[in-house]
Formats: structure tokens, C-alpha cells, sequence
């Protein structure tokens, strides 16, 4: 039996999408039984008020199909009604249904991995904002786009969404953990351009807001400490750097959360780059654990990118094996930063030519992400 909160929200807006079509095709028996696998799905969903309004006006949708193909005595709906009822007769509702129907099709492709398509259905969405009059709405959508932009490294596009949607966020204080994740995006953003004394603060800030959270909320708080935890790491301070993954770590074990993977990953790396075998060691057994444990395939690829360098001493062909299975949408950020600490390991032990076959692979994970300029076909 599943628990409380273990269905994503965008695998169920992607089963809404589907009942919609059954409802505009008349499947009467294939919408029901969508409709009530939806429902009881929305009982142990994580929370999301969008998907609930979504539901709501699709279920409006679905009563006028039954009133039209099983109508009620006296309650008989002619063809040419129904279809003003549902097509033309609100056209902010038609819009708002077009507005989630792309929203959660780019939620639920974001989650895939799916990067460029979930970007694509996300600007489709984005058409219809003029109809979408809750502000809170709006901010939602700028979220999620600064958020696949950041992905993508698009990071002066993920700026502009994450400063609209932090500006709205910041006058409702009922939204701490959303300005808390912009905080995040925004830091991150401020990492790729090298620009880490910008990003401390918006991290700090983010820790600050986290805290008070730490009853109810323990993995955002255990995120900010690995966030800050992280930025120390590429700012060479590595010291500050295990000290903030070691508190997340023990937030993240008080829920088991998934997060452990990789804050044990990069507590890994640090101890690796202090020589401090033992604990490095003991770190990245623990990670490999619980990369098999939650099932995280790309951790799982990264773990052996630390075995290839630190424990291998540098084994060659086991590291392109490792850059072969990064060869996806999702891998190329991880790619790219594994290229380059290979690099930097080669350097450092003389080996010039692995050194530029690893820089040639993070310029070319780099270019495989920057495809996401293209996102336009004219």
C-alpha cells in the first residue's frame, strides 16, 4: 500500500489530460473509470493547487458529457449546446483548460528528464497567461520556467522567471517555501556564471527562512544547508563545505529522504579532494547504498565517475564509460562538471592527454545543453 503524498502531481495532471480527450471524443466508459482512478489518486497525491482546479474544470467537462449522452429526464442537451457549452460559450475557461493541459504535460516531461520538451509545452502554456488572473498562479508557472531554464544553463532566461516569481512569492507569506526555492534557483544561476559571493547570500537567506521550518519541513532545510554546502564546494572552500553537507546528511536520515544520495556524493568528493581516505571511502559506500535503495540510476553512473578517479587512480576507460552513459538530457550537467574535475585531476598527476580529452567532453557536454537556445523553429 502506498503512503500519503507518494504520487507526483504531474503524473496525475497527465491522466486529467488523458480524461480530457475521452470526454472530447464521448469514451463514456473509458472517462469514468479515468475519472475515478484520478480521484483516487488526488487522496494520497502531494499537495497542488493547480492540479485541483485543473480536476474541477475537467469535471465540469465530464458532467456535460453525461448530461448529453445520458441526459437526465428533462435535462436533454442538444449536440449544438453542448458544444457551445464546452467550446465557445467561456472562453476563460477554455483558456484556463488549455493553460493546464500544457502546464502539467511540461511538469510531467520536466520530471522525465525531458528538458527541450518540457520547455516547449511550458511556452505553449504561456500563450494563455493573460487569462490566468490569480497572481499566485502566475508565479507558479514563472517558477517552474526559471527552473527547467536553470537546467537547461539557460541562466539569463532562469533569472528573469525567478525574479517575477520571487517578487510575487514575497508579499504572500503563506509561500515560504516557494521564496525559499527561489532563493535556491537564483543562487544556482548566480553558481553557473562563477559569481558565488552573489549566490551566498541568496543561499543564507534561504537557510534563514528554512529554520523556521525545520519542525514541519525537514528536507528544505536539510537542501539549504546542502545548497550552501555546495557553493562553498565550487568555491574551492572545502572545509565550510563538509561541514554543510554533514548537517544535511543528518537532516535528510531523520525521513530517509532520497536526498542522501547525492549530499553523501558530494561529502564524498570533498573528503577524496582533502586525501582523507577513510571518510571518503565510508561516504561513497553509504552513497552507493542508497543510490541502490531509491533506485537513482544517475548516481549510481556518478558513483563510479568517483570510483574511475580517486579509488581507480585515475582509470581512463572506465571515465569514457562513465561520460557514455552521461549522453542524455539529464546527464549533460553532470557530465560537464565531472569532465571538468577530471580535468583538473589529470592535470594535477601529469597525465596531459586524458586532461584534454576530458576538457573536449565538458565542452561538449556544454554544447549539447546550450542546444536549448534553439527552442524556436521560424
Amino acid at each position: 500500500m502506498r503512503s500519503l503524498g507518494t504520487i507526483s502531481s504531474p503524473h496525475v495532471g497527465i491522466k486529467i489530460n488523458e480524461w480530457n480527450r475521452h470526454i472530447l471524443k464521448f469514451n463514456l466508459t473509458d472517462a469514468e473509470m479515468l475519472k475515478a482512478e484520478i480521484e483516487r489518486d488526488i487522496d494520497i497525491m502531494e499537495e497542488d493547487q493547480d492540479l485541483l482546479i485543473y480536476y474541477q474544470l475537467i469535471a465540469f467537462r465530464h458532467q456535460l458529457m453525461i448530461d448529453y449522452v445520458i441526459p437526465s429526464e428533462g435535462n436533454q442537451i442538444e449536440l449544438s449546446e453542448y458544444l457551445k457549452r464546452i467550446e465557445g460559450s467561456n472562453r476563460k475557461m477554455e483558456k484556463l483548460v488549455e493553460y493546464y493541459y500544457y502546464f502539467f504535460q511540461g511538469m510531467f516531461e520536466f520530471k522525465e528528464g525531458n528538458f527541450l520538451s518540457a520547455i516547449t509545452f511550458y511556452q505553449k502554456a504561456e500563450n494563455t497567461i493573460p487569462y490566468i488572473s490569480d497572481e499566485i498562479e502566475r508565479a507558479e508557472f514563472y517558477f517552474k520556467m526559471a527552473e527547467v531554464f536553470y537546467h537547461m544553463k539557460q541562466t539569463h532566461v532562469s533569472m528573469h522567471y525567478s525574479s517575477q516569481a520571487y517578487n510575487i512569492y514575497k508579499t504572500h507569506d503563506l509561500y515560504s517555501v516557494r521564496r525559499i526555492q527561489c532563493h535556491f534557483v537564483i543562487a544556482g544561476n548566480y553558481d553557473d556564471l562563477e559569481s558565488h559571493e552573489k549566490a551566498l547570500p541568496h543561499l543564507e537567506q534561504a537557510l534563514k527562512g528554512a529554520r523556521l521550518l525545520e519542525s514541519k519541513n525537514k528536507r528544505i532545510y536539510g537542501q539549504a544547508l546542502f545548497n550552501i554546502g555546495n557553493c562553498y564546494l565550487k568555491m574551492g572552500e572545502l572545509t565550510k563545505a563538509a561541514k554543510y553537507m554533514e548537517k544535511s546528511i543528518l537532516q535528510f536520515k531523520k525521513s530517509n529522504f532520497n536526498n542522501l544520495t547525492q549530499a553523501y556524493h558530494d561529502l564524498a568528493l570533498i573528503y577524496f579532494l582533502q586525501h582523507k581516505q577513510d571518510q571518503a571511502m565510508d561516504c561513497f559506500r553509504k552513497g552507493v547504498r542508497f543510490a541502490c535503495k531509491f533506485d537513482d540510476n544517475l548516481f549510481k553512473i556518478m558513483f563510479e565517475g568517483l570510483q574511475a578517479l580517486f579509488i581507480k587512480k585515475g582509470e581512463a576507460s572506465i571515465l569514457l564509460n562513465v561520460f557514455n552513459k552521461l549522453e542524455t538530457s539529464q546527464g549533460y550537467p553532470y557530465m560537464e562538471e565531472l569532465a571538468l574535475l577530471a580535468a583538473k585531476f589529470y592535470t594535477e598527476i601529469g597525465q596531459m592527454d586524458d586532461s584534454v580529452i576530458c576538457f573536449k567532453k565538458m565542452v561538449h557536454a556544454r554544447k549539447q545543453i546550450q542546444r536549448g537556445d534553439c527552442l524556436y523553429e521560424i
